[in-house]
């Protein structure tokens, strides 16, 4: 299935329910093949809001009827999931990084940079078509392009030494704003 034929169409939709599409998948899960929709509410950046239950179940159900009409054929081949972006958040889009700069992420590039194809750094400043990345106390620059998936690493921010070129480029370092929080991490702030 070809992800770029329905992701603007998909997006348009989700816009038109109150929600950004945050990032699209096909899985596999035992027989069935799963297209996974990862969704935020279009104002996350400002109101914080998380994406409960009731969110998924609104978009869900906002999509099936549009999609049957839209993609006759997708319902048939593929099961339709929507999720939170969860703690792990996908990070897609340029805007993603900008809007988590200063955050621990890993990232995955479809061919190897600099013989490394792995990396997990702090986000620095993302420029049109490159993404600067704090990794072990070294500045790098990763090609948009070339990412082939990125998620935030929130359960890594702890134990991992904190940026130093980086702090300098960041007006604030930021908290887990905007990012969903564990029980755990609300008791100790």
């Amino acid at each position: 299935m070809d992800l770029k034929k329905v992701q603007l169409p998909l997006e348009r939709q989700l816009a038109l329910l109150g929600y950004e599409l945050v990032y699209l998948e096909t899985a596999r899960e035992g027989r069935d093949e799963l297209l996974r929709l990862y969704i935020d509410h279009l104002d996350a950046e400002t109101s914080h809001r998380k994406v409960t239950l009731d969110d998924c179940t609104t978009a869900h159900e906002g999509l099936l009827l549009w999609m049957d009409v839209e993609f006759p054929d997708l319902r048939d081949k593929l099961g339709i999931e929507v999720s939170s972006p969860g703690l792990e958040r996908p990070l897609a889009k340029a805007d993603h990084f900008r809007r988590f700069a200063g955050r621990l992420c890993r990232v995955q590039t479809t061919s190897p940079l600099n013989g490394q194809k792995r990396f997990k750094g702090w986000i620095g400043p993302v420029a049109e078509s490159n993404l600067a990345l704090e990794e072990d106390g070294v500045l790098k620059t990763i090609p948009l392009e070339a990412i082939q998936k990125a998620r935030l690493a929130p359960f890594d921010e702890e134990k991992t030494p904190r940026p130093k070129h980086l702090a300098a480029c960041l007006t604030e370092f930021p908290d887990a704003h905007g990012v969903e929080t564990s029980a755990v991490e609300k008791e100790e702030a």
